[in-house]
């Protein structure tokens, strides 16, 4: 007698294999992107590990805090030349400046990513003289940020004329301690810190104590990482000593704001931030991750 179709082992065998891969796709479809960005972050989907035994695993971001591997293990920046043009005023002279300044930060930074085996790409500039709306939603208000970095698209925002007006005006220092800070947020979001912290800023509530504190341990740790961008730069090619440090002293005249929406922290905090990345040019003494509560107040 024939025995049923349902009950022969090899039938059996082919539903089990089927009903596995089914599993398995669905695990693939529900697997989770890495999100990435600034206060207006966005999201960018996960790299697909290579599976060929040949192919070199492709370094990868970090999503831990205080003991990330860049803040535990010191790196330094070495030497950097930039190559600035004639700072002038003018929409066309600022953008040209800029851009300029993302070229020499990605020289600098690229070499020491790459040696901590964190991933690296250039991040994009947008010198539009107006900041308008933007893949991470609506651009801050002038009186809350002159510039911004958007993690979504990984662009540094400086806009020419809010800049001009209101960030840095004639002064070439304060526009290049501007744009050394955005870029320590891409630093930040290429390594993975910016997406671990953000995630803690969800959990707790943006305007809550715990969600603006940090905030502020981002942003403070953005001028440290300034900082070491200023030094390793100092008195080669166009960035003199004194453009240096005038640069790195520029953050002492942050504006406060009021403890609801402190989301930067102090003046004197955003100094002392600066200047620990610049004299020391390591990256273990930018980890305001394991700072005091007092030191990102």
């Amino acid at each position: 007698m024939t025995q049923p179709a349902r009950n022969n082992p090899v039938v059996l065998a082919g539903v089990f294999v089927l009903v596995v891969a089914f599993v398995l796709g669905i695990g693939q479809l529900s697997s989770p992107r890495l999100v990435t960005g600034h206060a207006l972050a966005g999201s960018r989907p996960a790299p697909v590990a290579s599976t060929e035994p040949s192919t070199p695993v492709r370094p990868r971001a970090v999503y831990r805090l205080a003991d990330h591997p860049v803040l535990v293990n010191a790196a330094s920046l070495a030497p950097i030349t930039c190559t600035l043009p004639q700072f002038a005023t003018t929409d066309k002279q600022l953008a040209a400046y800029y851009a300029a300044g993302v070229e020499c930060l990605d020289a600098a930074w690229g070499p020491l990513l790459t040696t901590a085996n964190m991933p690296f790409e250039k991040p994009s500039l947008d010198a539009s003289p107006d900041l308008k709306d933007g893949p991470c939603g609506a651009a801050p208000e002038a009186d809350h940020a002159v510039a911004y970095y958007c993690g979504r698209n990984r662009t540094i925002y400086m806009p020419t004329s809010r800049l001009r007006e209101n960030g840095g005006g004639d002064a070439p220092a304060t526009h290049l301690a501007t744009l050394a800070h955005e870029y320590g947020h891409h630093v930040q979001a290429l390594t993975g810190l910016l997406r671990a912290a953000d995630l803690k800023i969800t959990d707790a509530g943006e305007k809550t104590p715990a969600g603006l504190e940090m905030s502020r341990r981002i942003e403070l740790q953005a001028n440290c990482f300034a900082g070491m961008f200023l030094t390793s730069a100092q008195g080669r090619g166009s960035v003199t000593t004194k453009l240096a440090r005038q640069a790195q002293e520029d953050f002492q005249y942050a504006v406060e704001e009021k403890p609801e929406n402190n989301a930067h922290g102090s003046a004197a905090n955003q100094a002392q931030w600066a200047a620990a990345g610049f004299k020391s040019n390591t990256t273990t003494a930018c980890n305001t991750f394991a700072a005091s509560a007092d030191e990102v107040a």
